[in-house]
């Protein structure tokens, strides 16, 4: 029986600073659907399958980029080649890139109550069309997600998460002190210019034989911030935008208004293709959608199983 299934993280930042807004969410779809609370991993595994059990075609996810990963990457697995429900983020979390790339705005009550008014006068969602990053390591099944990236975003990441307030503002905060200490060679900027031996390749093509600042790649055009480095990730279905950037850290600061306009990238800072296939060879840390992992020899990232997303 067809309906709304809502994936809940009680850990994400709005729902702890809101409690009691998983009660309010789920008054809002009674009758039209089902709520359910994971902090865990295990916990997320009886409501997948129940979920797809019941056919379900719209998933909630009330969480943030990392709370989308985790469920996108659980259902994925759980439906194998079969297709995803549309998918409903409810920014619930304190990063919510992939909302932001979508123009999605608003609390997680006026984001379904929206959602929901459609649903009841029987008009089409308005949804975009996504194929989700397959991240592959040695050893590990493939994690879904939107965003995949090594080097001064993993470092970036790290003091986000060493500040223990892992919001928003704080995000922006360290982005401009990155910016300040990359222009004036600070400590920050010499966490952050740290280089990655990599051998890269893009749908069999190889990539400079160069250290790399990063290496990232998205299925969403941006990054954060209205920073667009994906401009080309809607070029050709079934592909993503993977980026090289070998320039400096002075480099990408001075390139940053571009970048946030989505213009093309400069030859001179950075290698760029579309492609289905990423492969990075080398030990590296990486992330998908903020959630961070590690890899001893390789990881690959593939064009994954697509999925409807609504949009306002």
């Amino acid at each position: 029986m067809a309906g709304i299934g809502i994936v809940s993280n009680p850990l994400a930042r709005r729902n702890r600073r809101s409690p009691d807004t998983d009660q309010r969410l789920r008054a809002l779809v009674d009758g039209e659907g089902e709520l359910a609370t994971a902090a865990t991993v295990d916990e997320l595994a009886p409501i997948v399958e129940r979920f797809r059990s019941s056919r379900i075609d719209v998933l909630g996810v009330n969480g943030g980029d990392g709370t989308g990963h985790v469920v996108l990457t659980a259902f994925a697995r759980a439906y194998g080649g079969a297709p995803l429900p549309t998918v409903a983020l409810l920014r619930g979390g304190a990063m919510n890139t992939v909302a932001d790339s979508h123009k999605l705005r608003g609390s997680p009550e006026s984001i379904l109550k929206a959602l929901l008014e459609r649903r009841r006068a029987g008009l089409p969602f308005q949804t975009v069309e996504r194929d989700l990053l397959a991240v592959e390591a040695e050893g590990v099944p493939p994690r879904y997600g939107f965003l995949f990236g090594t080097g001064a975003v993993v470092t970036f990441l790290d003091e986000y998460y060493r500040t223990g307030r892992p919001t928003a503002a704080m995000a922006a905060a360290l982005l401009l002190r990155a910016i300040g200490s990359a222009l004036v060679g600070g400590r920050f900027a010499a966490a952050l210019k740290a280089r990655d031996f990599l051998r890269v390749t893009a749908d069999g093509e190889e990539w400079p034989d160069e250290p790399y600042l990063a290496v990232i790649a998205g299925a969403v055009p941006e990054i954060g911030f209205g920073f667009t480095p994906f401009s080309r990730c809607d070029e050709q279905p079934g592909f993503f935008h993977a980026v090289g950037v070998t320039g400096s850290t002075v480099q990408v600061a001075a390139h940053l208004p571009q970048i946030w306009l989505g213009r093309p990238w400069r030859r001179s800072l950075a290698m760029d293709a579309v492609a289905r296939e990423l492969a990075v060879e080398g030990p590296v840390r990486f992330t998908v959608d903020g959630d961070l992992y590690a890899a001893r020899e390789w990881v690959r990232v593939r064009t994954g199983p697509s999925v409807r997303i609504i949009v306002p």
